[in-house]
């Protein structure tokens, strides 16, 4: 909401207040008809997430001129809101834990997906050769996408898909000993049957 507030300033030229009210009174009766979707205390997260995104596309969309990008706007607005210097200092932490150690990342990305709850389905798989260790984070079923298809707009789940970046933009190979493989990255809010969050670190040649 406060990414919001920036952004409807900047687009919108006009009071941001009524409209963040607005959203807030249509993000309720979203999240009334889908209280069906929550599974236990994490979904509850999911629904009011999900609930004030698509308020927010519901009640901006009108106040557009024509041509206006209510996606990017909306992007803009959720990346204002997340990406934070704490935020980035947490992921820096993380990322620094973790130096040379891809197991050590893929054991604390399998406890942050546990704590998404009952209406996530994945799965981390490994591989190890002579030339990379690998592994991915796979994620077959997402309450976000499984919302917004329920709303028939699927082409706002990568607003939330973009989020992913905070973190792999900042894994620098140099630094941490592996990388985030950006060629089989995939997510469901792009059109991949599944998500994957790919890593490697390369092996030593020590021939």
């Amino acid at each position: 909401m406060k990414g919001l507030e920036a952004e409807i300033k900047a687009e919108l030229k006009t009071d941001p207040a009524p409209v963040l009210q607005s959203i807030r009174e249509e993000s309720q009766k979203i999240k009334h008809t889908g209280a069906g979707l929550v599974k236990d205390s994490p979904s509850l997260g999911h629904l009011e997430l999900c609930s004030h995104l698509l308020a927010a596309y519901n009640v901006i969309s009108p106040l557009q001129e024509d041509g206006g990008d209510i996606v990017g706007l909306l992007n803009r607005a959720m990346m204002k809101g997340i990406n934070t210097w704490s935020m980035r200092l947490a992921l820096r932490f993380m990322l620094y834990t973790c130096k040379g150690n891809p197991d050590r990342l893929r054991d604390i990305f399998g406890r942050l997906m546990e704590q998404y709850g009952a209406t996530f389905k994945w799965t981390s798989t490994h591989r190890e050769d002579d030339d990379a260790d690998r592994f991915s984070l796979e994620i077959q079923r997402c309450f976000y996408y499984e919302f917004f298809k329920s709303h028939d707009k699927k082409m706002l789940t990568p607003v939330l898909c973009r989020l992913d970046s905070l973190w792999f933009e900042m894994v620098d190979p140099q630094k941490h000993g592996f990388y985030f493989d950006k060629s089989r990255y995939q997510t469901q809010g792009y059109g991949a049957p599944v998500c994957v969050f790919p890593i490697v670190m390369k092996k030593k040649d020590h021939s």
